[in-house]
Protein backbone atom coordinates (compact mmCIF):
# COMPACT_ATOMS: atom_id res chain seq x y z
CA UNK A 1 0.00 0.00 0.00
CA UNK A 2 2.84 2.38 0.82
CA UNK A 3 4.51 1.62 -2.52
CA UNK A 4 1.22 2.16 -4.37
CA UNK A 5 0.67 5.46 -2.58
CA UNK A 6 4.15 6.61 -3.52
CA UNK A 7 3.52 5.73 -7.17
CA UNK A 8 0.25 7.66 -7.20
CA UNK A 9 1.97 10.61 -5.58
CA UNK A 10 4.71 10.50 -8.22
CA UNK A 11 2.15 10.40 -11.03
CA UNK A 12 0.24 13.36 -9.57
CA UNK A 13 3.52 15.24 -9.15
CA UNK A 14 4.35 14.73 -12.83
CA UNK A 15 0.94 15.94 -13.92
CA UNK A 16 1.21 19.06 -11.78
CA UNK A 17 4.77 19.65 -12.97
CA UNK A 18 3.61 19.60 -16.58
CA UNK A 19 0.74 21.96 -15.77
CA UNK A 20 3.15 24.28 -13.95
CA UNK A 21 5.59 24.32 -16.87
CA UNK A 22 2.74 25.01 -19.29
CA UNK A 23 1.33 27.88 -17.20
CA UNK A 24 4.79 29.38 -16.74
CA UNK A 25 5.39 29.39 -20.49
CA UNK A 26 1.97 30.87 -21.16
CA UNK A 27 2.41 33.61 -18.56
CA UNK A 28 5.76 34.51 -20.10
CA UNK A 29 4.03 35.35 -23.36
CA UNK A 30 4.53 32.08 -25.25
CA UNK A 31 1.42 30.78 -26.95
CA UNK A 32 0.04 27.44 -25.80
CA UNK A 33 0.19 26.09 -29.34
CA UNK A 34 3.82 27.08 -29.78
CA UNK A 35 4.71 25.52 -26.43
CA UNK A 36 3.08 22.21 -27.27
CA UNK A 37 4.51 22.18 -30.80
CA UNK A 38 8.05 22.58 -29.49
CA UNK A 39 7.49 19.93 -26.82
CA UNK A 40 6.03 17.39 -29.23
CA UNK A 41 8.61 18.09 -31.93
CA UNK A 42 11.36 17.10 -29.52
CA UNK A 43 9.56 13.83 -28.83
CA UNK A 44 9.00 13.29 -32.55
CA UNK A 45 12.69 13.71 -33.38
CA UNK A 46 13.72 11.23 -30.70
CA UNK A 47 11.15 8.68 -31.85
CA UNK A 48 12.25 9.14 -35.46
CA UNK A 49 15.86 8.30 -34.58
CA UNK A 50 14.79 5.00 -33.03
CA UNK A 51 12.48 4.13 -35.91
CA UNK A 52 15.19 4.94 -38.48
CA UNK A 53 17.61 2.60 -36.71
CA UNK A 54 15.01 -0.16 -36.99
CA UNK A 55 14.57 0.56 -40.70
CA UNK A 56 18.26 -0.13 -41.36
CA UNK A 57 18.00 -3.38 -39.41
CA UNK A 58 15.08 -4.48 -41.60
CA UNK A 59 16.15 -3.19 -45.02
CA UNK A 60 19.90 -3.19 -44.71
CA UNK A 61 22.39 -0.35 -45.25
CA UNK A 62 21.92 2.67 -47.51
CA UNK A 63 22.41 2.02 -51.21
CA UNK A 64 25.57 2.96 -53.04
CA UNK A 65 24.91 5.39 -55.86
CA UNK A 66 27.14 6.98 -58.46
CA UNK A 67 28.16 10.61 -57.86
CA UNK A 68 25.80 11.69 -60.66
CA UNK A 69 22.89 9.81 -59.11
CA UNK A 70 23.65 11.30 -55.71
CA UNK A 71 23.70 14.85 -57.09
CA UNK A 72 20.45 14.25 -58.97
CA UNK A 73 18.54 12.96 -55.94
CA UNK A 74 20.07 15.54 -53.61
CA UNK A 75 18.94 18.35 -55.93
CA UNK A 76 15.36 17.03 -56.11
CA UNK A 77 15.17 16.48 -52.38
CA UNK A 78 16.59 19.92 -51.58
CA UNK A 79 14.03 21.53 -53.89
CA UNK A 80 11.05 19.73 -52.33
CA UNK A 81 12.14 19.86 -48.68
CA UNK A 82 12.90 23.55 -49.11
CA UNK A 83 9.18 24.17 -49.74
CA UNK A 84 8.09 22.32 -46.59
CA UNK A 85 6.42 24.42 -43.89
CA UNK A 86 7.81 22.64 -40.83
CA UNK A 87 11.19 24.34 -40.64
CA UNK A 88 11.84 22.81 -37.23
CA UNK A 89 12.07 19.35 -38.81
CA UNK A 90 15.53 18.35 -40.20
CA UNK A 91 14.30 16.45 -43.26
CA UNK A 92 16.65 13.78 -44.62
CA UNK A 93 16.54 11.32 -47.52
CA UNK A 94 18.03 7.83 -47.54
CA UNK A 95 17.97 5.34 -50.41
CA UNK A 96 17.86 1.78 -49.11
CA UNK A 97 19.66 -1.03 -50.89
CA UNK A 98 16.59 -3.25 -51.13
CA UNK A 99 14.63 -4.80 -54.04
CA UNK A 100 11.41 -4.04 -52.18
CA UNK A 101 9.33 -1.47 -54.08
CA UNK A 102 8.57 1.06 -51.38
CA UNK A 103 8.83 4.62 -50.11
CA UNK A 104 7.91 5.74 -46.63
CA UNK A 105 8.40 8.40 -43.98
CA UNK A 106 9.25 8.06 -40.31
CA UNK A 107 8.56 10.67 -37.61
CA UNK A 108 11.09 13.46 -37.45
CA UNK A 109 11.50 13.91 -41.20
CA UNK A 110 13.20 10.65 -42.16
CA UNK A 111 12.30 9.91 -45.80
CA UNK A 112 13.20 6.55 -47.35
CA UNK A 113 13.18 5.33 -50.95
CA UNK A 114 14.29 1.87 -52.05
CA UNK A 115 16.38 0.79 -55.01
CA UNK A 116 13.42 -1.41 -55.96
CA UNK A 117 11.25 1.70 -56.36
CA UNK A 118 13.88 3.69 -58.25
CA UNK A 119 14.34 0.82 -60.69
CA UNK A 120 10.79 1.55 -61.89
CA UNK A 121 10.59 5.35 -61.67
CA UNK A 122 14.23 6.48 -61.60
CA UNK A 123 14.04 7.51 -65.27
CA UNK A 124 11.30 10.07 -64.43
CA UNK A 125 12.57 13.04 -62.40
CA UNK A 126 9.07 14.46 -61.93
CA UNK A 127 7.70 11.16 -60.64
CA UNK A 128 10.53 10.92 -58.10
CA UNK A 129 9.88 14.52 -57.02
CA UNK A 130 6.19 13.81 -56.45
CA UNK A 131 6.91 10.65 -54.45
CA UNK A 132 9.34 12.57 -52.25
CA UNK A 133 6.73 15.32 -51.87
CA UNK A 134 4.12 12.75 -50.87
CA UNK A 135 6.33 11.27 -48.14
CA UNK A 136 7.35 14.69 -46.82
CA UNK A 137 3.64 15.55 -46.69
CA UNK A 138 3.01 12.71 -44.23
CA UNK A 139 5.51 14.38 -41.87
CA UNK A 140 4.21 17.88 -42.61
CA UNK A 141 0.69 16.78 -41.63
CA UNK A 142 1.96 14.81 -38.62
CA UNK A 143 0.13 11.68 -39.74
CA UNK A 144 2.54 9.36 -37.96
CA UNK A 145 2.63 11.31 -34.70
CA UNK A 146 -1.14 11.70 -34.59
CA UNK A 147 -1.60 7.96 -35.03
CA UNK A 148 1.09 7.27 -32.45
CA UNK A 149 -0.54 9.61 -29.94
CA UNK A 150 -3.84 7.76 -30.29
CA UNK A 151 -2.13 4.41 -29.71
CA UNK A 152 0.00 5.50 -26.77
CA UNK A 153 -2.67 7.35 -24.83
CA UNK A 154 -2.36 10.58 -22.86
CA UNK A 155 -0.52 9.02 -19.93
CA UNK A 156 2.45 7.79 -21.93
CA UNK A 157 2.57 10.97 -24.00
CA UNK A 158 2.78 13.00 -20.79
CA UNK A 159 5.52 10.72 -19.52
CA UNK A 160 7.51 11.38 -22.69
CA UNK A 161 6.79 15.10 -22.47
CA UNK A 162 8.17 15.27 -18.94
CA UNK A 163 11.45 13.82 -20.09
CA UNK A 164 12.04 11.12 -22.72
CA UNK A 165 13.31 7.91 -21.10
CA UNK A 166 16.66 6.43 -22.02
CA UNK A 167 16.72 4.53 -25.29
CA UNK A 168 17.24 1.19 -23.51
CA UNK A 169 14.23 1.64 -21.21
CA UNK A 170 11.08 -0.52 -21.62
CA UNK A 171 8.96 2.59 -22.22
CA UNK A 172 11.15 3.82 -25.05
CA UNK A 173 11.26 0.35 -26.59
CA UNK A 174 7.46 0.19 -26.48
CA UNK A 175 7.15 3.58 -28.18
CA UNK A 176 9.63 2.66 -30.94
CA UNK A 177 7.92 -0.68 -31.60
CA UNK A 178 4.47 0.92 -31.86
CA UNK A 179 5.77 3.69 -34.13
CA UNK A 180 7.37 1.12 -36.45
CA UNK A 181 4.18 -0.97 -36.51
CA UNK A 182 2.11 2.07 -37.45
CA UNK A 183 4.54 2.93 -40.25
CA UNK A 184 4.07 -0.57 -41.71
CA UNK A 185 0.29 -0.53 -41.28
CA UNK A 186 0.00 2.45 -43.59
CA UNK A 187 -2.37 5.38 -43.77
CA UNK A 188 -6.08 5.97 -44.01
CA UNK A 189 -7.70 6.97 -47.30
CA UNK A 190 -8.11 10.56 -46.07
CA UNK A 191 -4.45 10.73 -45.05
CA UNK A 192 -3.35 9.42 -48.44
CA UNK A 193 -5.51 11.99 -50.24
CA UNK A 194 -4.03 14.72 -48.05
CA UNK A 195 -0.47 13.53 -48.71
CA UNK A 196 -1.14 13.32 -52.46
CA UNK A 197 -2.54 16.85 -52.45
CA UNK A 198 0.28 18.33 -50.39
CA UNK A 199 2.94 16.30 -52.22
CA UNK A 200 1.84 17.43 -55.67
CA UNK A 201 1.68 21.03 -54.48
CA UNK A 202 5.18 20.83 -53.01
CA UNK A 203 6.49 19.38 -56.26
CA UNK A 204 4.77 22.05 -58.37
CA UNK A 205 6.01 24.82 -56.06
CA UNK A 206 9.54 23.52 -56.63
CA UNK A 207 9.10 23.60 -60.40
CA UNK A 208 8.31 19.93 -61.05
CA UNK A 209 5.42 18.58 -63.12
CA UNK A 210 2.56 17.38 -60.84
CA UNK A 211 1.64 14.90 -63.59
CA UNK A 212 4.63 12.94 -62.29
CA UNK A 213 2.33 11.67 -59.53
CA UNK A 214 -0.14 10.39 -62.12
CA UNK A 215 2.61 8.60 -64.04
CA UNK A 216 3.82 7.03 -60.81
CA UNK A 217 0.32 5.79 -60.01
CA UNK A 218 0.02 4.39 -63.53
CA UNK A 219 3.21 2.38 -63.04
CA UNK A 220 1.94 1.11 -59.69
CA UNK A 221 -1.32 0.00 -61.27
CA UNK A 222 0.63 -1.93 -63.92
CA UNK A 223 2.82 -3.57 -61.27
CA UNK A 224 -0.25 -4.45 -59.24
CA UNK A 225 -1.69 -6.30 -62.22
CA UNK A 226 1.56 -8.20 -62.75
CA UNK A 227 1.72 -9.26 -59.08
CA UNK A 228 5.33 -8.12 -58.79
CA UNK A 229 7.07 -9.57 -55.70
CA UNK A 230 8.41 -7.12 -53.10
CA UNK A 231 5.67 -4.60 -53.95
CA UNK A 232 5.16 -3.16 -50.45
CA UNK A 233 4.15 0.37 -51.40
CA UNK A 234 0.55 -0.59 -52.13
CA UNK A 235 0.17 -2.32 -48.76
CA UNK A 236 0.89 0.95 -46.95
CA UNK A 237 -0.41 3.35 -49.63
CA UNK A 238 -3.63 1.81 -51.02
CA UNK A 239 -4.21 2.78 -54.65
CA UNK A 240 -7.78 3.43 -55.79
CA UNK A 241 -9.34 4.72 -59.00
CA UNK A 242 -10.62 7.73 -57.05
CA UNK A 243 -7.11 8.52 -55.84
CA UNK A 244 -5.68 8.33 -59.36
CA UNK A 245 -8.44 10.55 -60.75
CA UNK A 246 -7.96 13.13 -58.01
CA UNK A 247 -4.25 13.28 -58.77
CA UNK A 248 -4.98 13.71 -62.47
CA UNK A 249 -7.47 16.54 -61.90
CA UNK A 250 -5.12 18.25 -59.45
CA UNK A 251 -2.24 18.01 -61.91
CA UNK A 252 -4.32 19.81 -64.53
CA UNK A 253 -5.01 22.66 -62.10
CA UNK A 254 -1.45 23.10 -60.82
CA UNK A 255 1.21 25.00 -62.75
CA UNK A 256 4.87 24.25 -61.99
CA UNK A 257 6.63 27.32 -60.60
CA UNK A 258 9.40 28.90 -62.69
CA UNK A 259 12.82 27.49 -61.82
CA UNK A 260 15.99 29.51 -61.33
CA UNK A 261 18.06 26.62 -62.70
CA UNK A 262 17.37 23.72 -65.07
CA UNK A 263 15.46 20.74 -63.75
CA UNK A 264 17.79 17.87 -62.77
CA UNK A 265 18.06 15.23 -65.49
CA UNK A 266 17.96 11.62 -64.34
CA UNK A 267 21.23 9.68 -64.67
CA UNK A 268 19.77 6.69 -62.80
CA UNK A 269 20.79 3.21 -63.94
CA UNK A 270 18.41 0.40 -62.89
CA UNK A 271 20.24 -2.08 -60.72
CA UNK A 272 18.54 -5.05 -62.33
CA UNK A 273 20.73 -4.69 -65.42
CA UNK A 274 23.84 -2.75 -64.44
CA UNK A 275 24.63 -3.80 -60.91
CA UNK A 276 25.78 -1.53 -58.12
CA UNK A 277 28.38 1.21 -58.76
CA UNK A 278 31.30 1.70 -56.42
CA UNK A 279 30.29 4.79 -54.46
CA UNK A 280 29.61 5.90 -50.88
CA UNK A 281 26.24 5.07 -49.26
CA UNK A 282 23.61 7.66 -50.17
CA UNK A 283 22.17 9.93 -47.49
CA UNK A 284 21.02 13.54 -47.81
CA UNK A 285 20.67 15.51 -44.54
Amino acid sequence: MIVMARRLTAVRARWWLLVLVFLTAASAGASAQSFWDELLTGIELSIGQSVAAGVFEEYGPPARLSPEEQQWLAAIFSDIAGRAQRKEVPYSLTVLDSPVVNAFAAPGGYIFLTIGLLDYIGHDTDAVANVIGHEIAHVERRHGMNALGRRLGLGLVLQLALGPPSEDSPVWHQVAVIATELMHLGWSRDQEHEADNTGQRLAAAAGYDPHGMVRFFTILRELEGLEIPFLEFLSTHPLTSERIERARVRAELLTPAPRSRPKPVSPYTPRGSAGEPEAPPFFVP
